[in-house]
């Protein structure tokens, strides 16, 4: 193709598609679908100290950040208030005030928009690189006083500077020199909002990110009614193939090794009374060593569909009681069995339909050797789901692709600010003339999904005038990534299903895709 027949076919999809995106039509309305991620983020202070947080959220807007901020942080700094897309966050300081000190964020217990969140804020690209770095990023975990609070990011820095401490605190990586983050200890004094600054430090160190393997899990067919539903998140560290930590109890009793792979694990419950009832275990604030996570056990294979169908595999979302705990897969059977609960777990899919996965209600009893009293158990036999999302496709997957059969096909993906993502097929029709199909799709984890996949029709070749170019919908795509540099596109295109397994061309610069 001539470089200037090129030209010419950018110009008319770039007018087609500005215009669709303008006119309000079929593309603008495929706005992008929720994205579930976590991000692990740590920062060094001058002193030696560290501090190592979380946020957990849902890009609901597809703007490509996650975005939390309380009614009054934000009134206070002029920005948007809301946003609700931060589901939970935390953070645990070390080293700097003698005793590590936690601060969490728990939309289920308080939602931004509660008043004791007042100082509350979150606001992270999901694109990627350090926190803090750009001018609209940071973070605000700030209880009300007396409390020392952490606060990151030039887009929160009014609220402790310079009212707080005396240097300004800017965007991450800023030529200055300038710190990026604060940790403050303030002291009520009336009136209210007055106050006593009782410590303060900075930081300009960067805040490095982490996008964490997160999974999300669910079972149904409990024996009293109840289901689970859960989510899991870690890193795997040693390149096994499994996400893994077991605490130092667990580990002696069950004769396993200990590990520190998971960082957070939830399960919500229902059908048993309070319901829901919701179980956390934030391996940043309680660490697995911690007395917090004396019953926690996790081992899931990153690249299995089911939990709790492979040897060595299952989870132990246990708190002490009174409580209800959620145990599953053959490995975590004996935490409870036979000491609390008659009947072990079994690995899941067994041929005998025995059991996988328990839920067990227990009450504090010194009275008894084990210290409880087994109030309830439910027992399920179905499978227990797992579906993963290691990582988003975002802007480091922008650029050129190709068709790993050698034909001459390839791909063009983009990646929008607002979340969205535009894809260009370069192709061939049946006589064998080309053929270039593009749409604009919903980033969905690991996938690009466009429903609509059009073709122009009616422009004219090198004329000034101006020119009406038709859209027509010839089908609707998928690309699925299963790495940084290979994917597999399924269509249907004319209502012909087709599969092409793709490769990477090209990236952008500083734009690197590793994994």
């Amino acid at each position: 193709m001539s470089s200037t027949r090129e030209n010419t076919q950018h110009t008319i999809l770039r007018g087609a598609i500005c215009a669709a995106l303008l006119s309000g039509g079929t593309l603008l309305a495929s706005n992008a679908l929720a994205e579930q991620v976590s991000i692990q983020f740590s920062q060094t202070y001058p002193g030696g100290g560290t501090v190592t947080g979380l946020l957990v959220g849902e890009d609901l807007d597809g703007d490509g950040r996650l975005y939390s901020v309380a009614p009054g942080l934000a009134d206070f700094l002029g920005i948007t208030p809301g946003g609700n897309e931060v589901t939970y966050a935390s953070v645990r300081i070390e080293g700097v005030l003698g005793e590590p000190v936690t601060n969490v964020f728990d939309a289920s217990v308080a939602g931004i928009e509660d008043q004791s969140n007042f100082f509350w804020g979150f606001a992270y690209n999901v694109d990627g690189g350090p926190l803090g770095d750009d001018e609209n990023e940071g973070v605000s975990f700030a209880p009300l006083a007396p409390s020392t609070s952490y606060t990151a990011g030039a887009l929160f820095a009014p609220a402790v500077s310079p009212s707080v401490i005396p240097d300004p605190i800017r965007v991450c990586g800023n030529a200055e020199g300038f710190a990026c983050s604060a940790i403050t200890t303030l002291n009520p004094v009336d009136p209210f909002p007055n106050f006593e600054l009782l410590f303060a430090d900075t930081s300009p160190a960067p805040v490095v990110t982490t996008e964490l393997l997160r999974y999300t899990f669910e079972q149904s067919g409990f024996d009293g009614g109840a289901s689970i539903s859960g989510t899991i998140s870690g890193r795997d560290l040693d390149g096994d193939g499994k996400i893994y930590s077991a605490s130092p109890p667990v580990s002696g009793a069950l004769g396993v090794p200990t590990g520190d792979e998971v960082v957070f694990a939830q399960v919500e419950i229902i059908g048993v009374e309070p319901e829901p009832i919701r179980n956390v275990q934030d391996l940043i604030t309680d660490p697995i060593d911690s007395f917090a996570a004396f019953f926690f056990f996790a081992r899931v294979n990153v690249a299995g569909s089911e939990l709790g169908d492979e040897p060595g595999e299952g989870i132990s979302i246990s708190p002490f009681s009174p409580s209800t705990s959620y145990i599953a897969g053959e490995a975590a059977s004996p935490i409870f069995a036979p000491s609390i609960i008659d009947q072990g777990l079994s690995q899941c899919g067994n041929e005998g339909g025995e059991p996988c996965g328990a839920l067990v209600s227990l009450t504090p009893n010194p009275d008894m050797p084990t210290g409880v009293d087994l109030q309830a158990v439910q027992y399920s036999a179905e499978p227990i789901a797992l579906a993963a999302a290691p990582f988003v496709v975002d802007s480091k997957f922008s650029g050129h692709w190709f068709n790993q059969v050698p034909n001459g096909e390839g791909l063009i993906v983009q990646i929008i600010n607002d979340g969205r993502a535009l894809v260009y097929w370069l192709t061939y029709d049946e006589s064998g003339s080309q053929r270039w199909l593009f749409g604009i799709g919903r980033r969905n984890g690991l996938k690009i999904d466009v429903e609509d996949v059009f073709v122009t029709d009616g422009g004219v070749f090198g004329t000034e005038l101006p020119v009406l170019v038709d859209l027509d919908r010839a089908g609707e795509m998928e690309i699925e990534f299963s790495g940084c540099n290979a994917g597999v596109l399924r269509s249907i295109i004319d209502g012909v299903p087709g599969t092409m397994e793709i490769g990477r061309l090209t990236g952008l610069n500083g734009l690197e895709c590793v994994r």
